[in-house]
């Protein structure tokens, strides 16, 4: 069933040990998010113990750009959960997609999350696994910063949104991690969660090389909790295999440092073996491995 509001409470309660905070906290935070329209409990999926006290799992949806959703892990408490139960709510998940009008929907799950029942769950409900995910979790302070580059930057607002495009575009042909970028604009806001004018001009920057553009980086920091993430980073073809990466991921540190971020959350697929040797050469610190299913809407 979908939250309601007199279901709020016992919401906040399922997820404050979650992110290591007092339930009248989280509380107050949802309620600010809910007043804002940051959270719609349309989006979000619970299942209720039998005297409709307690929630004891939850799902929850998150819009990205036009097209696509992310489908936030399943939560229970301990003991809880059922293949049917979860099932139910996944399956209220992709109505809720198909009611938005969007193409896609996705779900990451932690190996240490990922529970016999879960997977049934997920299978039941149309998902299917369409990669693994190595994820990363570094202090930017323990990082290697940009020394010395052969590199000039431009912002997007400099360069424009066209050349950005077409950056990304060659920058995914035969990459793991590529962008689907037939979307247009909305590719862009995809990789962004929200809209370019709404950020700092550096979240988005195309590198040069002797007045050719060749690479392209998308910079993404909250610096109120510390947290930052290069989205995106890429080279195009003609231009790879001259270890260019190592100052490209470079320059996004320097970048999410400049930002205010503290923490670099990251990751790549399994196979995408020349991002994983650079996350190594770089330090960073892996916490997790996952994988990611799949379900296209239904029509």
């Amino acid at each position: 069933m979908q939250l309601s509001l007199s279901s709020l409470p016992a919401y906040a309660e399922l997820v404050a040990p979650l992110q290591g905070d007092d339930p009248s906290a989280v509380l107050a935070r949802m309620t600010r998010r809910l007043q804002s329209g940051e959270l719609d409990l349309a989006n979000v999926f619970v299942e209720l113990s039998p005297d409709g006290r307690q929630v004891t799992g939850s799902l929850r949806l998150v819009r990205r750009g036009q097209h696509e959703a992310v489908l936030m892990p399943w939560r229970g408490r301990e003991g809880l959960g059922t293949a049917e139960s979860i099932a139910r709510l996944l399956f209220e998940a992709r109505a809720r997609v198909r009611e938005l009008g969007l193409r896609e929907l996705r779900t990451r799950v932690h190996d240490a999350q990922m529970t016999a029942n879960y997977r049934s769950a997920l299978v039941t409900a149309g998902f299917e696994v369409v990669a693994r995910r190595v994820e990363y979790k570094t202090p930017l302070a323990q990082m290697s910063a940009e020394d010395r580059s052969d590199f000039v930057w431009k912002t997007m607002a400099e360069t424009g949104q066209d050349l950005v495009l077409r950056l990304l575009h060659d920058a995914s042909i035969d990459s793991p991690d590529g962008v689907d970028t037939s979307l247009g604009p909305a590719a862009i806001e995809s990789q962004l969660d929200g809209d370019y004018a709404d950020l700092d001009p550096r979240t988005v920057q195309v590198g040069y090389l002797k007045d050719e553009p060749v690479a392209v980086l998308f910079c993404l920091a909250t610096p109120e909790d510390g947290w930052s993430t290069i989205a995106f980073i890429g080279i195009v073809r003609a231009y790879r295999g001259r270890g260019l990466g190592l100052q490209v991921h470079r320059h996004g540190i320097a970048t999410l440092r400049a930002l205010g971020a503290t923490i670099y959350h990251d990751g790549t697929s399994e196979g995408n073996t020349a991002m994983l040797r650079l996350f190594a050469r770089q330090g960073c610190i892996e916490y997790a491995r996952m994988e990611e299913w799949q379900a296209a809407p239904r029509p």
